[in-house]
């Protein structure tokens, strides 16, 4: 489907979804107490994520974990993911090996642990000594760098550190009307400039537009 096309029909359905569904007020101060956490992790390298109401959960986050919680939950739920981060808090992630990664990946219920617990030591031992650009090459260049990050997860990642990418997760591509799973870097491009027309639409940014979309999904606020 071209652009446009793409563009008119999801622009169509988001007026219907957007007349039918009026978020409750605990779900709107929610997604800005999200995006505000994500901009304080971004600036200070550490924040306190709070998920209620929606979790009985807080994590102390840093760069670091975060980053892990990010490869963590490719083709796993986003609760494994959780689980998994809350256990680092009290670790010296640079201090541990695969198999510590491992042992608590394999604890939290996170698919594939063996192959993530070997990127996640990988890229937090990358990430001490890397400048991530303040631009739109931050993406292509972690995508580079980082083993088991690919558009969606370095979206994730740089989203959760205060920048407006779009992460085109099964949800999300739902919701536009994409059965697409595996996207090419021209694809995925392509359907978040489209993204990024209807949040500027709704007058949200790429951030509060897909987290709302994610709690009229799953009923959460998380991340």
């Amino acid at each position: 489907m071209r652009g446009k096309e793409f563009l008119s029909k999801t622009s169509e359905s988001i007026k219907c979804k957007s007349c039918r569904f009026e978020p409750p007020e605990f779900v709107i101060e929610g997604i800005r107490q999200r995006i505000k956490e994500f901009e304080m992790l971004g600036k200070n390298g550490q924040v306190t994520f709070n998920f209620r109401p929606f979790l009985d959960l807080e994590i102390d986050a840093t760069i670091e974990t975060e980053l892990a919680f990010c490869i963590s939950t490719a083709n796993s739920s986003a609760k494994s993911g959780l689980k998994f981060q809350k256990m680092l808090e009290d670790k010296d992630v640079f201090a541990m090996g695969v198999l510590d990664f491992e042992d608590l990946l394999k604890s939290a219920g996170v698919r594939f642990y063996k192959r993530k617990a070997l990127y996640i030591k990988d890229a937090i031992e990358k990430l001490r000594n890397m400048k991530i650009p303040d631009d739109e090459r931050a993406r292509d260049f972690l995508v580079k760098e980082i083993r088991g990050l690919g558009y969606k997860e370095a979206s994730h990642f740089l989203r959760n550190i205060g920048r407006d990418f779009a992460i085109l997760d099964r949800h999300i591509l739902e919701w536009l009307g994409v059965s697409q799973r595996s996207l090419s870097r021209k694809k995925y491009v392509e359907i978040e400039e489209n993204f990024k027309e209807i949040a500027k639409r709704t007058g949200k940014s790429v951030s509060e537009l897909d987290l709302l979309l994610w709690s009229m999904k799953t009923g959460l606020v998380l991340k």
